[in-house]
C-alpha cells in the first residue's frame, strides 16, 4: 500500500523541518516524469512546503482538487497521481502533527551606542 510507505518514510524524522524537506523532495521526483498537464494536472503542479502554514494550504488544495473529480475523470491518470499526493500530504502533516513546533528564531536587534535626550 502506498499509505504504508509514506508512514514509514516519515516517521523516521524529528523535526518538521526534515518532513517538508522530504515531502519537497518525493513531490519533485513525483512530478519530473509527468511533462504532460493530462498526466499531471496543473491545478496541483504549484504546491508550496517551505513552511507548516503551506504544507496545510497545499494539502487542502489537493484534497478540493481529488473531491472535485467526478465520473470517469475519478479513474484518470490525473486522479491517480492527485489521489496519490494526497495521501503523501496528509501523511507528511499526520507526522508534523506529531512533532514539537520549531523555536522562532529572531534576529539580534541592533543596540543603539548612543541616545541623545533632549
Amino acid at each position: 500500500m502506498i499509505s504504508d510507505k509514506w508512514t514509514v518514510l516519515f516517521t523516521q524524522f524529528r523535526t518538521r523541518t526534515e518532513v517538508r524537506g522530504i515531502l519537497s523532495s518525493t513531490l519533485t521526483s513525483m512530478m519530473e516524469p509527468a511533462t504532460d498537464s493530462t498526466k499531471f494536472p496543473s491545478e496541483i503542479s504549484g504546491l508550496s512546503t517551505s513552511n507548516d502554514r503551506e504544507v496545510m494550504e497545499s494539502f487542502l488544495r489537493v484534497k478540493i482538487f481529488c473531491e472535485g473529480r467526478k465520473g470517469r475523470d475519478r479513474g484518470s491518470v490525473a486522479a491517480g497521481i492527485a489521489s496519490d499526493v494526497r495521501e503523501l500530504f496528509g501523511k507528511a502533516l499526520e507526522r508534523m502533527k506529531e512533532l514539537p513546533p520549531e523555536p522562532i528564531t529572531l534576529a539580534p536587534i541592533a543596540a543603539v551606542r548612543h541616545v541623545r535626550r533632549a
